[in-house]
């Protein structure tokens, strides 16, 4: 295949990437994009596949994650390049990695295990870990969910689009694709909590960060229907501890509407600003009833040191986990919560306004996958959305469109059985890096090894 046609199908594949997500959300144009990608770096000396998947990948995120400029500014730029790295990597060990020997059904699994092996690394174990934009976040919640999660369906997407790549295996690819096309058409059906073991939860959306809006914004959801109310991450942006007078305005509202309130605030130490932790504080009308600091930081933000206790917090209503905003960005937290004994989850969440509703919308998937992939009732309060209550098949019940201020309440209930992803499906995403690593190392040998048997005969052919 010569070049400009190769160029062609990877810019087709990156334009059509930002269509998979959020606010367009048409899912299955990622089988198409990652069927053109790979078609375009057929067949190529690895270095060349290389620098055609840093094109696709620099690309694809930058359409898709423009709002990167909002934030960053030209940094933004620089932060699209990293990323495409990992698309880059893909593309180079799996034209390392083929032989032409090899079964078309094995070489198809075996770039479907890169693939998932390189997305979780880029995912959860890098340094600038960063889990949007992938196969899996675009098909959403699914049946699958709840066994492989997240990156089971990018695994389901991949082999689905590779397997159409080989003549022998295009039948199994249409029956792939059909497969996928099932699973985002046909979610799991809502489910409503029992009436009479339901929780109430009422989640406000404000970026005001002033107290006394807050407690007006409150006020107006009829206290017999609170039994839990939920705040957005920063929604005190200090010590609100440390405020005696704000402090017990708390409490009153507690008090006063019969009710657990978590609230994002800040918990510092002696050194003030220099040590400082960003708080999911939970209350009642008698004081502090736990508190959880972020895992997660936001990259490149003063966003607080990381926390390292995962433990829900146990209340008269049910144990409750309450990861904040990034924290379910990734796969880790949350599951640890939910083996760790959490019923359901109220996370506090910031989206700020400036970075627009498409952030705010690509940024809700990832609540709705991890009450999918745990199997527990999620509710989420951010500053300007978006705000929803979630089922434990990942459907929203209840939702604050972005830019709105508001409130929005749904009865939820407790859960203490566990997903097969909470088991052991975690373990999948390890299993393909594990597997990935393992298959670089025996090409690397294979490779060396044939060239030092070139150099012999060479020898004595002179």
């Amino acid at each position: 295949m010569k070049l400009p046609l190769r160029l062609a199908l990877l810019l087709v594949s990156a334009g059509t990437t930002p269509l998979c997500f959020p606010p367009y959300g048409f899912f299955p144009l990622m089988l198409f994009s990652v069927l053109l990608l790979l078609v375009a770096t057929e067949d190529m000396k690895p270095p060349h596949a290389f620098f055609l998947g840093l094109l696709h990948g620099t690309l694809s995120y930058g359409l898709t994650l423009y709002w990167f400029f909002n934030i960053f500014s030209l940094l933004g730029i620089l932060l699209f390049a990293i990323l495409g790295m990992f698309t880059a990597l893909f593309c180079f060990f799996r034209s390392y990695l083929y032989r032409r020997s090899m079964p078309d059904f094995l070489n198809v699994v075996v770039i479907t295990t890169l693939w998932t092996g390189i997305e979780f690394f880029r995912s959860e174990l890098f340094f600038l870990r960063f889990p949007w934009a992938t196969p899996g976040s675009a098909l959403g919640p699914a049946l699958v969910s709840p066994i492989l999660g997240v990156y089971g369906a990018s695994f389901s997407i991949v082999l689905a689009a590779a397997s159409l790549t080989r003549r022998k295996t295009i039948l199994v690819g249409l029956i792939l694709c059909t497969t996928v096309l099932f699973l985002g058409s046909n979610r799991a059906k809502p489910v409503e909590p029992a009436e009479d073991t339901s929780i109430s939860v009422t989640v406000v959306q404000s970026e005001k960060s002033q107290l006394s809006y807050y407690l007006a914004l409150t006020r107006q959801e009829d206290p017999s229907e609170c039994d839990l109310i939920l705040w957005p991450e920063y929604a005190l942006p200090y010590d609100v501890r440390k405020r005696p007078k704000e402090y017990e305005e708390l409490l009153a509202l507690c008090e006063e509407m019969d009710t657990i309130l978590v609230v994002g605030t800040q918990t510092t130490g002696d050194n003030g600003k220099k040590d400082w932790r960003n708080t999911s504080l939970v209350l009642d009308q008698n004081g502090v009833l736990g508190e959880y600091y972020k895992a997660r930081p936001v990259h490149f933000f003063d966003d607080g040191t990381p926390g390292e206790n995962f433990d829900p917090i146990q209340t008269d209503i049910g144990h409750f986990g309450t990861p904040i905003c990034f924290d379910c960005d990734y796969t880790a937290i949350c599951r640890k919560m939910t083996d760790l004994g959490a019923e359901y989850f109220a996370v506090s969440s910031y989206d700020s306004e400036s970075w627009s509703a498409t952030q705010h919308l690509q940024h809700s998937v990832f609540f709705r996958m991890r009450a999918a992939e745990n199997g527990r009732w999620l509710a989420c309060a951010a500053s300007s959305g978006v705000s929803q209550i979630i089922d434990p098949h990942g459907n929203v019940h209840e939702s604050i469109p972005p830019m709105q201020e508001g409130i929005a309440t749904h009865r939820i209930e407790r859960r203490t059985k566990k997903t097969i992803y909470t088991r052991v499906g975690w373990l999948f995403p390890w299993g393909t890096l594990v597997i990935s690593g393992i298959l670089v190392l025996c090409a690397w040998k294979r490779k060396r090894m044939e060239s030092k048997k070139r150099q012999i005969i060479e020898k004595l052919a002179t």
